[in-house]
This record gives structure tokens, sequence and C-alpha cells, in this order.
């Protein structure tokens, strides 16, 4: 791993602590009827599919075991469905370089899709306190609506960074 490496990945270790921050906060105390979206996980799609080579499974797999403390779920669970899923994902999207919007958002539907689902799935199964199945589904639709909005802003900073390099080289 070399310094560029590590230095984006401890800038997406502590966007991921202000995400979780974010989601703990107790901005309502009524109770809601509907799901919002996974903002943790549309961004670590996001950074994985426009940035495979400065994600990995050692990051993700922390990022998502804190949000599973402090949201107060089963340790490991979700973090361990969304590894595997970010998994076959960054595999799938590595090697490739111009992957068109709709083909990504394909991609990430399919593994978010089962891996929100089978964490309802396995909650159900284990007699784990979770949300009721209409709300999953809200939080999938919703979540992956959001995720072509990352992917443009992931992306526009990819596009900005390798700008700034350029001039910089031509200097």
């Amino acid at each position: 791993m070399n310094v560029k490496s590590f230095a984006h990945q401890l800038v997406y270790f502590c966007i991921g602590l202000l995400i979780i921050f974010f989601q703990i906060l107790p901005l309502q105390t009524v109770p809601q009827t509907w799901s919002g979206p996974n903002v943790l996980l549309v961004f670590f799609a996001a950074i994985v599919t426009k940035r495979p080579e400065f994600t990995s499974s050692f990051l993700v797999a922390s990022v998502f075991l804190v949000e599973d403390f402090f949201l107060m779920r089963p340790p490991g669970l979700m973090s361990s469905l969304t590894v595997l899923g970010f998994y076959f994902l960054k595999r799938k999207f590595h090697y490739q370089e111009g992957n068109s919007l709709i083909f990504g958002w394909g991609s990430v539907t399919a593994c978010l899709t089962i891996i929100l689902l089978l964490y309802y799935f396995i909650s159900v199964l284990l007699f784990i306190p979770s949300a009721g199945f209409r709300l999953t589904l809200i939080e999938l639709i919703v979540t992956l609506a959001l995720y072509p909005v990352f992917s443009v802003l992931i992306g526009s900073f990819d596009k900005l960074g390798s700008a700034d390099a350029e001039k910089i080289m031509q200097r």
C-alpha cells in the first residue's frame, strides 16, 4: 500500500465516520412511517465502483462495523454482507476503464438489493428486531435512487484530481 492509497482510505474512513455521526443525531423524536436512504452504503458503493484501487475490504469492514455498533445492530452482520457484496463489485469494476452510468447503476442495484434483502431475511430468520419489509423496500428504492448522484459527484472529483495533476506536470 502506497501513501496515496493510504491517504484516500483515511479520507474515506473519516467521511464514513462523518456520515455515521449525522445518522445518529437526534433530529426528529417522532417515529417515522418511511425510511430514508442508507447514505453510507451508497457512498461506499460509489467509491468501490469509481475508485476500486483505493478501497480495501478492511476499510469497508471497519466502517460498517463501527456503524453496526453505533446503530445497535448485530455486530458484523451488515458489515460482512457489505464486504462480500463490495468484493464482487470491486472485482467487476477494477479492470474496466470506462463504464457507463447505466451499467454501473445496474450492477450496484443488484449488489445493494442482495445486501439489504439478505440482511432483512437473516434478521427475520434469527428473530432480530428489524424494520418491516415495507420499510426495507422503501430504504432500498431511495438508496438506489441516490446512487447516481454520488456516482456523478465522485466521478467529478476523480476528473478534478487528474486535471490538476496534468497542470502540475506541465509546469
